[in-house]
């Protein structure tokens, strides 16, 4: 997604955003703001969104800047939480520069290294390395590949029970001819809401976060409801849950 295309989705971006905010069951985003927050410190929202996550950061650390390359999203990240202090307001686009700040002792990125083009999303690795300072963490969000083939082997499942053949529950499930399959075996490729979106494997996380220079400190399950990935799931459909990567990096 281009910035002006997020200008709809600022508008109506409950309905249009998955947020990690309101979604992840359990609190663990919010959870490790407050372990690593410090009044004394530095923090960046990179890639703010319209500010969930701000009134939060700005109660746990000393300055928040907050960015984001869709000015629609900045614009209404304001209007909601201009009124706090601490926060100054900027826009930032990782593929092509960090932001204009001085390295943080603590970075949030939620679902922002997501791009389907491999080479822009090396270069917002590089400018998330430069976002934070030595010894300073990062708390990234990204989406979960592993997920993101059980939601389709849930379908296929569903399909089954109710009634359909084999062959038409996988179709149904997987499609019979996808044309983004090769995408998906070649870089973890989705289609999310018709957008494609970058998914990782837990362990590609760790491979890449080494190669710029970040210590991987562990990463976790965001766990969301069912209802995030199909309308009206039946009853039985249950743990586990779909979620995203939570991982915590210390930078070298």
């Amino acid at each position: 997604m281009e910035p002006g295309d997020w200008k709809k989705a600022a508008h109506d971006y409950n309905e249009e955003v998955l947020s990690v905010f309101e979604n992840d069951r359990k609190g663990k985003v919010k959870a490790l703001i407050k372990r690593l927050g410090n009044k004394q410190a530095l923090a960046t929202d990179l890639g703010c969104g319209v500010g969930k996550f701000l009134p939060l950061m700005a109660r746990s650390f000393g300055r928040v800047h907050a960015c984001d390359y869709s000015i629609a999203m900045l614009e209404r990240a304001k209007t909601r939480h201009g009124k706090l202090g601490k926060v100054t307001f900027a826009e930032c686009d990782l593929r092509k520069s960090p932001p204009d700040v001085a390295p943080a002792d603590f970075v949030l990125c939620v679902n922002v290294l997501i791009t389907p083009s491999l080479a822009e999303r090396e270069m917002m690795w590089k400018n998330l390395a430069r976002s934070v300072r030595p010894g300073g963490h990062v708390a990234l969000v990204l989406p979960s590949l592993e997920s993101a083939l059980l939601t389709r082997h849930r379908l296929v499942e569903w399909n089954l029970r109710d009634g359909q053949s084999p062959a038409r529950a996988l179709q149904t499930g997987f499609g019979k001819q996808d044309p983004g399959d090769s995408d998906v075996a070649r870089g973890g490729i989705l289609d999310c809401a018709g957008i494609p979106t970058k998914h990782y494997l837990q362990t590609e996380i760790s491979t890449t976060a080494r190669r710029f220079s970040f210590h991987d400190r562990g990463s976790e399950k965001i766990e969301y409801p069912w209802s995030t990935e199909f309308h009206s799931p039946p009853r039985w459909m249950r743990d586990p849950f779909p979620w995203d990567w939570l991982a915590l990096l210390e930078k070298i």
